[in-house]
């Protein structure tokens, strides 16, 4: 008898567990995007600047391809800081870059007073050639 009741006594304690619904992740997807967008600006404010370049990729990538999921352009500012301030002119290329993936008023306004045509033209070739890696890398990956 006292077994049973040890038994009934896990089983009423442990039922309640079972009966639940599975909780679905509200949202999942525009969570991830989100994340990945808060993650943007914590990386463009790394010390190391392989991370900021991979960032600007990135930015590059999510800008072209996934706009509809993801609006880049709440780190047009940054970017511009990263633009102006950068020393090393591979990161200046891709931030002027990663301006023109994202668009918008306030890009392509910022491009034109800062950027001359040879510039704006260069920035155009930098985005398709990030795009270039990332289809290639997806491919080799599989």
């Amino acid at each position: 008898m006292k077994k049973l009741a040890v038994f009934l006594l896990i089983l009423f304690c442990v039922m309640p567990v079972f009966a639940q619904e599975p909780i679905a992740p509200a949202n999942g997807e525009k969570v991830r995007w989100t994340l990945a967008t808060e993650q943007v600006k914590l990386s463009l404010d790394s010390p190391n600047e392989l991370i900021r370049m991979q960032t600007l990729k990135n930015t590059i990538v999510m800008a072209t391809l996934y706009r509809d999921k993801v609006d880049m352009s709440v780190h047009i500012n940054l970017i511009r800081e990263t633009y102006e301030n950068s020393t090393s002119r591979g990161q200046r290329k891709l931030a002027l870059a990663a301006l023109q993936a994202i668009g918008g008023y306030r890009a392509y306004d910022y491009i034109e007073r800062n950027a001359s045509p040879a510039d704006f033209e260069e920035g155009r070739m930098v985005v398709a050639s990030v795009l270039n890696d990332y289809f290639t890398s997806r491919n080799v990956s599989g």
